[in-house]
């Protein structure tokens, strides 16, 4: 990856009409004091490009780093608390659980630099939030900024797998992920998000080993077996499908993807 700088912009014009809406006089934007945003070193980025979450990244890393003045952290501190409210009580969870979050952050790392440890978790966790958000395109910015620094955390590049592959970029989504668990996060999640990559692709034997692989492991994990019926769908087996979906409502009679099939085929007839 990039090497990567920050660079230090006012705040974009597009933004600050919608930022000055959302405040109420919550917080004052100070137009003294510029936003810091983090970009490839060779990159010429327009102000009109900037996101929120481009913003919010910047101002994490400028606080790290700590070669800002103190006001500026100050203001910066306050406006990441203006734009994810929740932040806090991320933080104070990640502290709660950063002895048990061994997948995104290396115990070494833990115990030769905490604070470090809880930034690097927060914006892990932050762009896991922007996925569930249905952030995706906005999560890639976060992602990409964790790997830079964590290449070889599995937690990383399945958050980018999972994002790529929500934004249909299917063969970037399998390469992350296979990535993912080439560097030991074999889990039914990671082969599952990659059994859709493939299935998307029209390998579809490829997608049956790995749903079939990660079931193995996680035998009652609903989402594998439905998407295994959803497989057999694809290939015509209505009957196997039909079998799959059955599994799956026998151990969670809510599960959507087998709901939905019932419900089609009760109208069939």
């Amino acid at each position: 990856m990039e090497e990567k700088r920050l660079i230090f912009l006012p705040v974009p014009g597009n933004l600050r009409e919608k930022l000055q809406n959302k405040t109420q006089q919550t917080f004052t934007i100070d137009s003294d004091i510029p936003i810091p945003v983090e970009v490839e070193i060779n990159e010429n980025l327009s102000p009109e490009n900037i996101s929120m979450e481009m913003i919010l990244c910047g101002m994490l890393r400028a606080i790290e780093m700590q070669d800002v003045k103190k006001e500026w952290m100050d203001y910066y501190s306050n406006f990441i608390l203006f734009l994810r409210p929740d932040i806090i009580n991320l933080l104070n969870d990640i502290k709660d659980n950063i002895s048990k979050n061994e997948t995104l952050i290396p115990s070494s790392r833990r115990r030769e630099n905490p604070e470090k440890s809880i930034s690097d978790s927060a914006q892990a966790h932050l762009a896991h939030k922007l996925i569930l958000d249905g952030k995706a395109e906005e999560s890639l910015t976060v992602i990409r900024e964790f790997l830079e620094h964590h290449p070889q955390m599995p937690g990383g590049w399945f958050l980018l797998g999972w994002a790529l592959r929500q934004l249909g970029r299917w063969a970037d989504g399998e390469a992350a992920l296979r990535k993912a668990i080439e560097l030991g996060g074999d889990n039914s999640d990671a082969r599952n998000e990659l059994a859709i990559c493939l299935m998307e692709t029209g390998n579809i034997k490829g997608a049956k080993r790995e749903l079939e692989t990660a079931l193995t492991a996680d035998s009652e994990n609903t989402k594998l077996i439905s998407n295994l019926g959803v497989l057999a769908l694809k290939t015509g087996n209505r009957e196997e499908a039909s079998g799959f979906f059955r599994t799956a409502l026998e151990i969670d009679k809510n599960d959507p993807v087998a709901k939905d099939f019932f419900a089609k085929e009760f109208s069939r007839t």
